[in-house]
């Protein structure tokens, strides 16, 4: 199947934030991703919002592996203050690989376990490894 990138965009601390979308997702179609979505999330009553952002999942099929690693890996060079990469998801495998604070904080709690477990027990497949340590620098 392949793997969905989830990666948000904080409305609150940029403004004109649709520029820089506009360049992930062509960078994203450059690299070979087959489809894209994206969606608004708001945290907090009307009047005080906690969060604000804008959220954009990626598909990028099996094959095109190297290809998605390098639109990461250049994403996160490039963005790394205004992107935060929430999740990572091997979609075949149903393999969570990469989850970030916020992203666990809204997970249900057997999912939260399952994903600390394979932390702890560091089993990760080569691939899940290559993501973690090379590119996102996650040291597990």
């Amino acid at each position: 199947m392949g793997y969905e990138i989830e990666m948000s965009f904080d409305l609150k601390r940029d403004k004109n934030v649709h520029k820089l979308i506009d360049a992930t997702i062509d960078r994203a179609f450059e690299n070979n991703c087959e489809r894209h979505y994206k969606f608004s999330e708001m945290q907090g009553n009307p009047r005080k919002l906690k969060r604000q952002a804008l959220i954009c999942v990626f598909y990028f099929p099996e094959e095109y592996f190297d290809n998605m690693a390098d639109f990461l890996k250049t994403t996160v060079d490039k963005y790394k203050k205004k992107i935060h990469i929430e999740s990572i998801y091997q979609i075949d495998t149903h393999n969570l690989i990469y989850a970030s604070p916020y992203y666990m904080n809204i997970m249900e709690t057997h999912q939260k376990d399952d994903y600390k477990n394979r932390r702890q027990n560091r089993s990760f497949s080569d691939t899940d490894y290559y993501i973690l340590k090379d590119i996102l620098k996650k040291n597990y």
